[in-house]
């Protein structure tokens, strides 16, 4: 996916990658959940966020609004067929995630926790929306840089993209504060998920215009 508009991120932007998801992600529902000491949070999800980045970057579009990275939007594009390296990037990421959590807590307890919430992890629900849907994994601003039309900046390239080729975008959030945002750029929800840990999750479509249901 070619968003012109937008800054390609490459890995001598990980850094500031790496920060960005930390901070923005740092009092999520689902990694208060996965890692509920702050401490061990700030510790341990930077690591989480570094194997994230080097895994998506195999075959997912990464941008940013600039190398500054002041926000981020992360998107797997169906029309990009990297299956075999999907495959072989997530379990390779997966095993080197959990070498890591084993590592920083020898308890096991936080490697448990993700385990426990892979299906929360899992975006194989996207599957049940349609073959076209461009799945937005990634989406985060800095809390400096909210109101001030960043989001507006990073989202529009894409659903004016998907609007172009007819294809739904589909996302999903562990935070129920999060809904109206995307309900203002035409996501509706789809279905939500609760398993066994006490998190909800929600998972929304956008169809694109001109498909709208009446």
């Amino acid at each position: 996916m070619d968003l012109p508009e937008l800054h390609r991120l490459r890995r001598e932007d990980f850094d500031a990658v790496i920060r960005t998801l930390t901070e923005c992600f740092f009092e999520d529902p689902l990694y208060k959940v996965l890692i509920p000491e702050r401490a061990q949070r700030s510790e341990i999800l930077p690591e989480v966020f570094d194997c994230d980045a080097n895994e998506l970057v195999q075959y997912c579009d990464l941008y940013s609004e600039s190398p500054d990275v002041n926000g981020l939007i992360m998107l797997e594009d169906p029309a990009e067929r990297k299956g075999v390296r999907k495959y072989l990037a997530e379990r390779y990421f997966a095993y080197l995630t959990e070498q890591r959590l084993l590592e920083d807590d020898e308890s096991g307890e936080i490697a448990e926790h993700f385990r426990k919430a892979k299906d929360f992890l899992s975006s194989d629900w996207v599957g049940k929306v349609g073959p076209n849907t461009i799945h937005i994994v990634y989406f985060a601003v800095r809390k400096a840089f909210h109101g001030k039309g960043l989001a507006h900046k990073l989202i529009s390239p894409v659903l004016a993209y998907a609007d172009k080729n007819g294809v739904q975008i589909a996302l999903e959030t562990h935070n129920a504060a999060n809904l109206d945002m995307y309900r203002h750029y035409g996501f509706e929800l789809f279905d939500s998920f609760s398993g066994e840990l006490p998190l909800r999750e929600y998972w929304l479509v956008r169809k694109p215009n001109g498909d709208k249901e009446e």
